[in-house]
Protein backbone atom coordinates (compact mmCIF):
# COMPACT_ATOMS: atom_id res chain seq x y z
CA UNK A 1 0.00 0.00 0.00
CA UNK A 2 1.03 3.55 -0.54
CA UNK A 3 2.36 6.19 2.09
CA UNK A 4 -1.33 6.72 4.70
CA UNK A 5 -1.15 10.51 5.34
CA UNK A 6 -3.02 11.98 8.27
CA UNK A 7 -5.96 14.12 7.56
CA UNK A 8 -5.51 17.40 8.51
CA UNK A 9 -8.58 19.87 9.01
CA UNK A 10 -7.40 23.15 9.81
CA UNK A 11 -8.93 24.79 12.50
CA UNK A 12 -10.47 28.52 10.24
CA UNK A 13 -11.96 26.03 7.60
CA UNK A 14 -14.15 24.77 10.89
CA UNK A 15 -14.30 27.76 13.08
CA UNK A 16 -14.95 31.21 10.94
CA UNK A 17 -17.71 33.23 13.10
CA UNK A 18 -19.95 35.24 10.80
CA UNK A 19 -19.06 38.38 13.02
CA UNK A 20 -15.30 38.41 12.43
CA UNK A 21 -16.56 38.72 8.75
CA UNK A 22 -19.04 41.39 9.76
CA UNK A 23 -16.40 43.43 11.56
CA UNK A 24 -13.89 43.60 8.46
CA UNK A 25 -16.78 44.88 6.00
CA UNK A 26 -17.58 47.32 8.56
CA UNK A 27 -14.06 48.59 8.66
CA UNK A 28 -13.86 48.12 5.15
CA UNK A 29 -17.10 50.93 5.32
CA UNK A 30 -15.68 52.93 7.88
CA UNK A 31 -18.55 51.66 10.03
CA UNK A 32 -18.67 52.03 13.56
CA UNK A 33 -20.85 49.36 15.83
CA UNK A 34 -23.24 52.40 16.57
CA UNK A 35 -24.06 53.86 13.16
CA UNK A 36 -23.91 50.16 12.38
CA UNK A 37 -26.76 49.04 14.73
CA UNK A 38 -28.60 51.81 13.70
CA UNK A 39 -28.42 51.15 10.39
CA UNK A 40 -29.03 47.48 11.00
CA UNK A 41 -31.97 48.57 13.05
CA UNK A 42 -31.06 45.81 16.27
CA UNK A 43 -30.23 47.31 19.07
CA UNK A 44 -26.49 47.26 20.27
CA UNK A 45 -26.87 44.49 22.56
CA UNK A 46 -28.34 42.61 19.60
CA UNK A 47 -25.54 43.51 17.32
CA UNK A 48 -23.30 42.29 19.92
CA UNK A 49 -24.27 39.20 20.16
CA UNK A 50 -24.62 38.53 16.31
CA UNK A 51 -21.08 39.50 16.26
CA UNK A 52 -20.30 37.10 19.15
CA UNK A 53 -21.66 34.29 17.28
CA UNK A 54 -24.16 34.68 20.40
CA UNK A 55 -27.32 34.93 18.31
CA UNK A 56 -27.75 33.32 14.97
CA UNK A 57 -28.08 34.97 11.35
CA UNK A 58 -31.83 33.92 10.34
CA UNK A 59 -32.97 35.18 6.90
CA UNK A 60 -34.39 38.32 7.72
CA UNK A 61 -30.94 39.33 9.28
CA UNK A 62 -29.21 38.04 6.33
CA UNK A 63 -31.21 40.42 4.02
CA UNK A 64 -30.42 43.35 6.11
CA UNK A 65 -26.62 42.90 6.11
CA UNK A 66 -27.13 42.45 2.43
CA UNK A 67 -28.53 46.15 2.43
CA UNK A 68 -26.21 47.66 4.71
CA UNK A 69 -23.13 45.89 3.83
CA UNK A 70 -23.58 45.38 0.15
CA UNK A 71 -22.99 41.81 0.22
CA UNK A 72 -25.71 39.05 -0.92
CA UNK A 73 -27.68 37.77 2.11
CA UNK A 74 -26.75 33.87 0.47
CA UNK A 75 -23.04 35.09 1.46
CA UNK A 76 -23.90 35.45 5.34
CA UNK A 77 -27.02 32.28 5.70
CA UNK A 78 -23.78 30.64 3.81
CA UNK A 79 -21.47 31.84 6.27
CA UNK A 80 -23.67 31.08 9.36
CA UNK A 81 -24.34 27.86 8.32
CA UNK A 82 -21.20 26.94 8.02
CA UNK A 83 -20.47 27.94 11.25
CA UNK A 84 -23.38 26.24 12.90
CA UNK A 85 -22.74 23.11 11.62
CA UNK A 86 -18.55 23.37 12.79
CA UNK A 87 -19.68 24.14 16.29
CA UNK A 88 -21.92 20.95 16.60
CA UNK A 89 -19.33 19.00 15.03
CA UNK A 90 -17.08 19.70 17.50
CA UNK A 91 -19.10 19.34 20.08
CA UNK A 92 -20.17 15.52 19.01
CA UNK A 93 -16.27 14.72 18.76
CA UNK A 94 -15.81 15.71 22.26
CA UNK A 95 -18.25 14.10 23.42
CA UNK A 96 -17.28 10.81 21.24
CA UNK A 97 -13.55 11.59 22.56
CA UNK A 98 -15.30 9.95 25.77
CA UNK A 99 -15.99 6.73 23.68
CA UNK A 100 -13.26 5.95 22.17
CA UNK A 101 -12.98 2.35 23.13
CA UNK A 102 -15.54 1.70 19.83
CA UNK A 103 -12.45 2.14 17.67
CA UNK A 104 -10.79 -1.05 19.26
CA UNK A 105 -13.67 -3.24 18.26
CA UNK A 106 -13.15 -2.37 14.49
CA UNK A 107 -10.41 -3.58 12.58
CA UNK A 108 -9.43 -0.08 11.81
CA UNK A 109 -5.82 -0.99 11.05
CA UNK A 110 -7.18 -2.85 7.75
CA UNK A 111 -9.58 -0.13 7.32
CA UNK A 112 -6.98 2.57 7.15
CA UNK A 113 -4.75 0.30 5.36
CA UNK A 114 -7.21 -0.66 2.24
CA UNK A 115 -8.43 3.11 2.01
CA UNK A 116 -11.53 2.62 3.38
CA UNK A 117 -11.23 5.59 6.07
CA UNK A 118 -8.73 8.53 6.24
CA UNK A 119 -7.02 8.19 9.25
CA UNK A 120 -7.11 10.90 11.80
CA UNK A 121 -4.95 11.74 14.72
CA UNK A 122 -8.12 13.22 16.44
CA UNK A 123 -9.79 10.37 18.35
CA UNK A 124 -13.08 12.14 17.45
CA UNK A 125 -12.69 12.77 13.97
CA UNK A 126 -11.68 9.08 13.89
CA UNK A 127 -14.98 7.80 15.03
CA UNK A 128 -17.18 10.39 12.93
CA UNK A 129 -14.93 9.02 9.83
CA UNK A 130 -15.91 5.33 10.85
CA UNK A 131 -19.87 6.17 11.49
CA UNK A 132 -19.57 7.52 8.23
CA UNK A 133 -18.49 4.54 6.62
CA UNK A 134 -20.50 2.28 8.44
CA UNK A 135 -23.38 4.93 7.07
CA UNK A 136 -24.74 5.82 11.03
CA UNK A 137 -25.35 8.43 13.04
CA UNK A 138 -24.46 7.01 16.12
CA UNK A 139 -22.13 4.16 18.06
CA UNK A 140 -25.95 3.57 19.44
CA UNK A 141 -26.95 2.79 15.68
CA UNK A 142 -24.09 0.93 14.82
CA UNK A 143 -24.65 -1.26 17.98
CA UNK A 144 -28.53 -1.97 16.49
CA UNK A 145 -27.09 -2.90 13.03
CA UNK A 146 -24.75 -5.22 14.91
CA UNK A 147 -27.27 -6.84 16.81
CA UNK A 148 -29.29 -7.67 13.42
CA UNK A 149 -29.01 -11.13 11.47
CA UNK A 150 -26.66 -11.25 8.45
CA UNK A 151 -28.52 -11.28 5.78
CA UNK A 152 -25.77 -12.36 3.58
CA UNK A 153 -24.61 -16.18 2.79
CA UNK A 154 -20.64 -16.72 3.20
CA UNK A 155 -18.01 -18.95 1.67
CA UNK A 156 -15.44 -18.98 4.05
CA UNK A 157 -12.73 -21.16 5.83
CA UNK A 158 -13.67 -23.25 8.64
CA UNK A 159 -9.63 -23.33 9.80
CA UNK A 160 -9.55 -19.83 10.17
CA UNK A 161 -11.00 -17.46 13.25
CA UNK A 162 -14.08 -15.18 12.42
CA UNK A 163 -14.80 -11.85 14.42
CA UNK A 164 -18.67 -10.77 13.35
CA UNK A 165 -17.32 -7.07 13.14
CA UNK A 166 -14.92 -7.88 10.87
CA UNK A 167 -16.46 -9.53 8.48
CA UNK A 168 -19.81 -7.00 8.58
CA UNK A 169 -16.85 -4.35 8.04
CA UNK A 170 -15.69 -6.48 4.67
CA UNK A 171 -19.69 -6.57 3.62
CA UNK A 172 -19.81 -2.94 3.97
CA UNK A 173 -16.81 -1.79 1.85
CA UNK A 174 -18.69 -4.09 -0.61
CA UNK A 175 -22.06 -2.55 -0.42
CA UNK A 176 -20.16 0.84 -0.68
CA UNK A 177 -18.64 -0.35 -3.93
CA UNK A 178 -21.79 -2.20 -5.34
CA UNK A 179 -23.30 1.10 -5.18
CA UNK A 180 -20.63 2.63 -7.86
CA UNK A 181 -21.96 0.05 -9.88
CA UNK A 182 -25.32 0.38 -12.10
CA UNK A 183 -27.23 -2.77 -12.48
CA UNK A 184 -29.88 -3.85 -14.75
CA UNK A 185 -32.59 -5.47 -12.96
CA UNK A 186 -31.87 -9.11 -11.52
CA UNK A 187 -33.32 -11.96 -13.84
CA UNK A 188 -32.78 -15.22 -13.67
CA UNK A 189 -32.95 -16.64 -16.90
CA UNK A 190 -30.32 -14.14 -18.37
CA UNK A 191 -27.76 -15.42 -15.45
CA UNK A 192 -28.07 -18.83 -16.74
CA UNK A 193 -27.56 -18.20 -19.71
CA UNK A 194 -24.79 -16.59 -18.99
CA UNK A 195 -22.91 -18.87 -17.38
CA UNK A 196 -20.68 -20.29 -20.35
CA UNK A 197 -19.75 -16.79 -21.25
CA UNK A 198 -18.76 -16.26 -17.72
CA UNK A 199 -17.04 -19.32 -17.60
CA UNK A 200 -14.96 -18.34 -21.14
CA UNK A 201 -13.02 -15.93 -19.07
CA UNK A 202 -11.53 -18.23 -16.70
CA UNK A 203 -9.33 -18.26 -20.12
CA UNK A 204 -8.26 -15.18 -19.15
CA UNK A 205 -5.26 -14.67 -17.11
CA UNK A 206 -5.22 -10.83 -16.46
CA UNK A 207 -7.49 -9.32 -14.19
CA UNK A 208 -7.27 -6.27 -16.16
CA UNK A 209 -9.11 -8.03 -19.08
CA UNK A 210 -11.44 -10.61 -17.56
CA UNK A 211 -12.84 -8.04 -14.50
CA UNK A 212 -13.99 -5.47 -16.69
CA UNK A 213 -16.26 -8.22 -18.69
CA UNK A 214 -17.13 -10.17 -15.47
CA UNK A 215 -18.32 -7.15 -14.40
CA UNK A 216 -20.21 -6.02 -17.46
CA UNK A 217 -21.92 -9.77 -17.52
CA UNK A 218 -23.16 -9.44 -14.07
CA UNK A 219 -24.31 -6.09 -14.00
CA UNK A 220 -26.67 -7.42 -17.14
CA UNK A 221 -27.73 -9.79 -15.25
CA UNK A 222 -28.71 -7.62 -12.12
CA UNK A 223 -25.26 -9.02 -9.70
CA UNK A 224 -22.90 -6.03 -8.95
CA UNK A 225 -19.33 -7.87 -8.43
CA UNK A 226 -16.62 -5.98 -6.14
CA UNK A 227 -13.33 -7.53 -5.49
CA UNK A 228 -12.17 -6.57 -2.49
CA UNK A 229 -9.50 -7.59 0.32
CA UNK A 230 -10.58 -8.52 3.97
CA UNK A 231 -9.46 -7.66 7.42
CA UNK A 232 -8.29 -9.57 9.77
CA UNK A 233 -10.11 -12.68 11.22
CA UNK A 234 -12.66 -12.37 8.25
CA UNK A 235 -11.53 -15.69 6.65
CA UNK A 236 -14.24 -15.09 3.44
CA UNK A 237 -13.30 -15.88 0.05
CA UNK A 238 -16.60 -14.99 -1.09
CA UNK A 239 -20.14 -13.62 -0.25
CA UNK A 240 -23.33 -12.88 -1.33
CA UNK A 241 -26.27 -10.11 -0.28
CA UNK A 242 -29.30 -9.14 -1.52
CA UNK A 243 -29.23 -5.17 -1.63
CA UNK A 244 -32.82 -4.91 -3.03
CA UNK A 245 -35.39 -7.36 -4.73
CA UNK A 246 -33.55 -6.32 -8.11
CA UNK A 247 -29.73 -6.30 -6.67
CA UNK A 248 -27.31 -8.63 -5.34
CA UNK A 249 -23.71 -7.97 -4.52
CA UNK A 250 -21.24 -10.89 -5.14
CA UNK A 251 -18.20 -9.79 -3.35
CA UNK A 252 -14.98 -11.86 -3.78
CA UNK A 253 -11.73 -11.65 -1.71
CA UNK A 254 -8.91 -13.45 -3.72
CA UNK A 255 -8.17 -14.66 -0.38
CA UNK A 256 -6.02 -17.74 -1.70
CA UNK A 257 -4.80 -15.56 -4.54
CA UNK A 258 -4.93 -18.26 -7.23
CA UNK A 259 -6.88 -18.64 -10.45
CA UNK A 260 -8.73 -21.95 -9.37
CA UNK A 261 -9.33 -20.42 -5.87
CA UNK A 262 -10.85 -17.75 -7.36
CA UNK A 263 -12.90 -18.95 -10.05
CA UNK A 264 -14.37 -21.36 -7.41
CA UNK A 265 -15.61 -19.29 -5.39
CA UNK A 266 -17.43 -16.93 -7.92
CA UNK A 267 -19.27 -19.76 -9.40
CA UNK A 268 -19.94 -20.79 -5.75
CA UNK A 269 -21.31 -17.83 -5.26
CA UNK A 270 -23.45 -17.72 -8.38
CA UNK A 271 -24.81 -20.77 -7.36
CA UNK A 272 -26.61 -19.06 -3.64
CA UNK A 273 -27.72 -16.20 -5.90
CA UNK A 274 -29.41 -19.18 -8.70
CA UNK A 275 -30.91 -21.50 -5.92
CA UNK A 276 -30.49 -19.87 -2.46
CA UNK A 277 -32.01 -16.66 -3.15
CA UNK A 278 -32.46 -14.19 0.22
CA UNK A 279 -31.37 -17.78 2.15
CA UNK A 280 -29.49 -17.36 5.22
CA UNK A 281 -26.02 -19.02 5.12
CA UNK A 282 -22.68 -19.22 7.00
CA UNK A 283 -19.67 -21.86 6.12
CA UNK A 284 -19.34 -23.98 8.75
CA UNK A 285 -22.73 -24.41 10.02
CA UNK A 286 -24.39 -27.56 10.73
CA UNK A 287 -27.66 -28.52 9.32
CA UNK A 288 -29.54 -26.80 5.97
CA UNK A 289 -26.55 -24.24 6.06
CA UNK A 290 -23.94 -27.51 5.08
CA UNK A 291 -26.04 -28.59 2.82
CA UNK A 292 -26.85 -25.33 0.74
CA UNK A 293 -22.75 -25.02 1.08
CA UNK A 294 -22.40 -28.33 -0.75
CA UNK A 295 -24.80 -27.49 -3.16
CA UNK A 296 -23.47 -24.66 -3.93
CA UNK A 297 -19.90 -26.59 -4.42
CA UNK A 298 -20.89 -28.82 -6.50
CA UNK A 299 -22.63 -26.54 -8.59
CA UNK A 300 -19.52 -24.62 -9.02
CA UNK A 301 -17.52 -27.81 -9.58
CA UNK A 302 -19.68 -28.85 -12.44
CA UNK A 303 -19.46 -25.21 -14.32
CA UNK A 304 -16.08 -25.24 -14.47
CA UNK A 305 -15.14 -29.01 -15.49
CA UNK A 306 -18.65 -30.27 -16.78
CA UNK A 307 -19.87 -34.20 -15.47
CA UNK A 308 -19.08 -35.35 -18.96
CA UNK A 309 -15.28 -34.64 -18.75
CA UNK A 310 -15.15 -35.68 -15.32
CA UNK A 311 -14.53 -39.38 -15.68
CA UNK A 312 -10.55 -38.41 -17.35
CA UNK A 313 -9.59 -36.75 -14.46
CA UNK A 314 -7.86 -39.65 -12.67
CA UNK A 315 -5.81 -39.93 -15.76
CA UNK A 316 -4.67 -36.83 -15.53
CA UNK A 317 -0.94 -37.55 -14.26
CA UNK A 318 1.45 -35.36 -16.54
CA UNK A 319 1.80 -31.69 -16.98
CA UNK A 320 1.01 -32.19 -20.51
CA UNK A 321 -1.69 -34.39 -19.85
CA UNK A 322 -3.31 -31.42 -17.85
CA UNK A 323 -2.94 -28.93 -20.61
CA UNK A 324 -4.19 -30.89 -23.20
CA UNK A 325 -7.41 -31.75 -21.13
CA UNK A 326 -7.70 -28.02 -20.32
CA UNK A 327 -7.41 -26.84 -23.72
CA UNK A 328 -10.39 -29.68 -24.98
CA UNK A 329 -12.54 -28.24 -22.35
CA UNK A 330 -12.09 -25.09 -22.78
CA UNK A 331 -10.60 -23.98 -19.52
CA UNK A 332 -7.64 -23.06 -17.31
CA UNK A 333 -5.09 -25.75 -16.60
CA UNK A 334 -4.88 -24.02 -13.33
CA UNK A 335 -8.22 -24.87 -13.02
CA UNK A 336 -8.13 -28.52 -13.59
CA UNK A 337 -5.07 -28.45 -11.02
CA UNK A 338 -7.31 -27.26 -8.27
CA UNK A 339 -9.44 -30.04 -9.02
CA UNK A 340 -7.24 -32.68 -9.05
CA UNK A 341 -5.76 -31.59 -5.62
CA UNK A 342 -8.70 -31.13 -4.05
CA UNK A 343 -10.05 -34.70 -4.98
CA UNK A 344 -6.30 -36.20 -3.85
CA UNK A 345 -5.73 -37.24 -7.27
CA UNK A 346 -2.51 -34.79 -7.61
CA UNK A 347 -0.60 -33.91 -4.09
CA UNK A 348 -0.84 -30.00 -3.37
CA UNK A 349 2.59 -29.04 -4.03
CA UNK A 350 1.92 -30.69 -7.75
CA UNK A 351 2.23 -28.49 -11.50
CA UNK A 352 0.64 -24.86 -9.22
CA UNK A 353 3.23 -23.50 -12.19
CA UNK A 354 0.14 -24.09 -13.49
CA UNK A 355 -2.35 -22.03 -11.61
CA UNK A 356 -2.50 -18.16 -12.22
CA UNK A 357 -1.70 -16.24 -8.87
CA UNK A 358 -2.84 -12.37 -8.14
CA UNK A 359 -1.94 -9.85 -5.26
CA UNK A 360 -3.89 -6.94 -4.64
CA UNK A 361 -2.08 -3.84 -6.05
CA UNK A 362 0.19 -1.85 -3.30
Amino acid sequence: MGKILHKFQPDWEYEVVPGDSILERMGDLKLSKANFAINMGYSPKHIHKIIEGEATINEDTALRLEKVLDIPANFWMNLESNYRQALAKEKERKNLRQQTEWLKQLPLKDMIKFHWVDKFSDQGQQIQECLKFYGVASIKAWHNTQNKNFQAVFKSSDKFSKDDISIQTWLRQGEREAQKISCDSFNKARLENTLDQLRQLTLLENPDNFIPELTKLCASCGIAVVFTPTPEQCPMSGATKWLSKDKVLLLLSLRHKTNDHLWFAFFHEIAHILKHRKILFLNGNVGSDQTLKEEADKFSADVLIPKIHQCNLPSLQTQKSIIDFSKKIQISPGIVVGRLQHQRILSWGHFNNLKVKYRWHN
